[in-house]
């Protein structure tokens, strides 16, 4: 029990050697997932934190259900923190900034600790546990900012206990502080938002990268209406490729729930509210590109344009011969198995 540990552990032997102890294979202490969406990126940070948390206690056998409440239970002790970076995330935020409170009606400004401090500080007092800190979608703040100067202390030879450990003094609290080398920090990154490219080359430097890309093999033998999904997600992600790149691909997690709803409603549900919108943003509303994605077939269609719109004289100025108008097709086109066939059917008829 996380909060209940005694210091009965700590006089056993040197908790700097001991938080090692272990026969399991060590996991990176920094590590970014990244990969299109929809590729279990969240899904792999949950199972990754519990395997560091439980050590040789984890069990493989156990649900999904499970692993998720227990998840949870440590997050609660304080052992996993989730953050989520966005625009807005600040270094206040992450390790310690001054904050305004009220107390008996008088406004007093205090230092308080950020997620990332404070769970350095509860890894300080069990050094033979391990902690996690999970951050979702790393790439969508400023990463520099955010990390200031610790970016070199979460370096693995510069933790506090190894030969070339760093301390720095915070800015606000003025207390010294070191990264304990009992805490892991897992990120996730999505690359259809930003590349690889994009990241700041010192945070690259410092962590493990995890590539996670569509896996149709966890679609094997599902059949809508004997629509194979697995064969229709290969060949939209391979027409993605061609027409885009490999980091716009559609994740294969977008059709796994297919296998507990297997019904062509919800094939309809994952087409019409998740796959298509998610091209529109790929392509910039490039609708002919997109039409070649699906194979032709009629989820997406032209409109005809009506000639009586403009004057004529407008028209001629317009060109609106050369216009073209797409729209998505009514629920009624994707209800036909058939459509989706066609997506795939010129790649098995060798076309």
């Amino acid at each position: 029990d996380f909060n209940n540990k005694t210091d009965e552990s700590d006089s056993e032997e040197d908790t700097e050697t001991s938080n090692y102890s272990t026969a399991l294979p060590q996991y990176p202490l920094n590590v970014i997932c990244y990969g299109p969406p929809g590729t279990g990126k969240t899904y792999t940070t949950i199972e990754r934190a519990m395997r560091i948390c439980e050590g040789e206690d984890f069990d493989d056998s156990v649900s999904r259900e499970e692993l998720v409440e227990q998840y949870q239970v440590y997050i609660d002790f304080g052992r996993i923190v989730f953050t989520t970076f966005h625009q807005s995330y600040s270094y206040e935020d992450f390790i310690e900034g001054i904050r305004a409170t009220t107390v008996n009606s008088n406004i007093a400004y205090n230092v308080q600790d950020g997620v990332f401090k404070e769970l350095c500080e509860n890894a300080y007092d069990y050094p033979d546990e391990k902690f996690v800190i999970v951050i979702d979608e790393i790439n969508r703040a400023n990463i520099s900012r955010i990390f200031g100067e610790l970016i070199t202390l979460i370096e693995d030879s510069k933790r506090k206990g190894e030969l070339e450990a760093i301390s720095v003094k915070l800015p606000y609290s003025r207390d010294s502080f070191s990264v304990p080398k009992n805490v892991y920090i897992i990120g996730t990154m999505n690359t259809a938002d930003r590349s690889l490219a994009g990241l700041d080359l010192a945070l690259r430097r410092r962590f493990d990268f995890k590539e996670m890309m569509p896996d149709v093999s966890t679609l094997n033998g599902i059949k809508v209406d004997n629509i194979e999904i697995d064969t229709l997600l290969t060949v939209i992600n391979q027409r993605i490729e061609v027409l885009l790149d490999r980091e716009h691909t559609i994740g294969h997690a977008y059709f796994i729930g297919l296998k507990s709803e297997n019904s062509i409603t919800s094939l309809a549900s994952i087409f019409k509210n998740k796959v298509i919108p998610l091209m529109q943003e790929y392509f910039y509303e490039d609708w002919e590109k997109i039409n070649r994605v699906l194979g032709g077939n009629k989820f997406v269609t032209k409109k005809e344009i009506n000639s009586n719109l403009f004057l004529k004289s407008q028209n001629d100025t317009m060109q609106l011969n050369s216009k073209t108008i797409w729209s998505i097709s009514g629920d009624d086109v994707f209800a036909k198995p058939t459509e989706y066939t066609q997506i795939y059917a010129p790649i098995n008829n060798g076309a």
